[in-house]
């Protein structure tokens, strides 16, 4: 057997050539190195290097040799990660959304339903959380849709309504309800990954500019000292609530509505019984 130490020696070598600036990038001693090369030469039995005044090159063994040494070191950390991310799967549920509001109510209850274990979320498309979920990724997905697809199983699991969220000076501000229409043309705050309620707002407000926060601290401070109307959504207000003074108002377009439901892989609602059990009653 050969140590990982000495392959990795080995490879270094391959890529810088001498000696010296080997053992730079691997912060040794010339001396230590120069050892690491003679052993790999016992261990192979077959002369590695043809040595030269003050200088050592690999030959057409240590070249070979060192090809594969980068093979097997390459195999050897698929083989931790691999290992590792199984590791983290047993003891990890991940979920990915295509929204943010819906992990906001389902992270208590998933919490609940595997105790002692890590909840993990993700905002993505749709079509990287459906591949999430083929490669075992996420064991659940959160869609705006049932799945057709024969693969998946849907279980609904909550809705989510869009509001405007406007400063008290706002002139729509006590508004029992407003359309999109209403207000395109003005600029808004917005937090940047609200998964698929960002294309909606964009499309149903072309006119208007969208400033784009990434941290949700650094969101609620701009929308408490800011004139500019912001979004909230009846989730946001139930667990989080309102931003300062604002005054929300419902959006009263349909495709402000939004219906969520959790997908899993066909077969695992038996395994997640308990989650989808509990999932039932929130939903009553």
């Amino acid at each position: 057997m050969i140590e990982s130490y000495l392959l990795e020696h080995l490879v270094v070598f391959s890529e810088h050539r001498t000696l010296s600036e080997t053992a730079s990038v691997l912060h040794l001693t010339q001396p230590t190195l120069t050892r690491s090369m003679n052993k790999l030469e016992e261990t192979f039995g077959v002369p590695l290097f043809t040595r030269e005044k003050k200088r050592i090159r690999l030959n057409e063994n240590g070249w070979m040799a060192a090809r594969y040494a980068k093979e097997i070191l390459r195999e050897e950390e698929k083989m931790i990660a691999q290992v590792k991310a199984l590791d983290r799967r047993r003891r990890t549920i991940t979920v990915g959304s295509c929204a943010p509001g819906p992990m906001m109510e389902l992270v208590p209850f998933l919490t609940d339903a595997f105790t002692g274990m890590t909840v993990s979320t993700e905002i993505k498309p749709e079509k990287e959380l459906l591949a999430g979920l083929a490669d075992h990724t996420y064991q659940f997905v959160i869609l705006n849709h049932p799945s057709d697809d024969a693969a998946h199983y849907s279980e609904p699991c909550g809705s989510e309504h869009l509001c405007a969220c406007l400063p008290p000076s706002h002139k729509r501000a006590y508004d029992t309800s407003i359309r999109f229409d209403e207000l395109n043309g003005e600029n808004f705050l917005m937090m940047k990954n609200v998964g698929v309620w960002s294309p909606i707002v964009r499309g149903k407000m072309p006119n208007s500019k969208f400033r784009m926060q990434d941290d949700q601290e650094s969101f609620r401070e701009f929308v408490e000292h800011s004139s500019l109307p912001s979004f909230s959504t009846d989730i946001s207000l139930r667990v989080v609530g309102n931003y300062g003074d604002r005054l929300s108002v419902p959006f009263s377009d349909p495709e402000a509505q939004m219906n969520f439901y959790c997908v899993c892989l066909a077969g695992d609602e038996t395994k997640y019984k308990t989650w989808f059990e509990i999932l039932r009653r929130k939903m009553g």
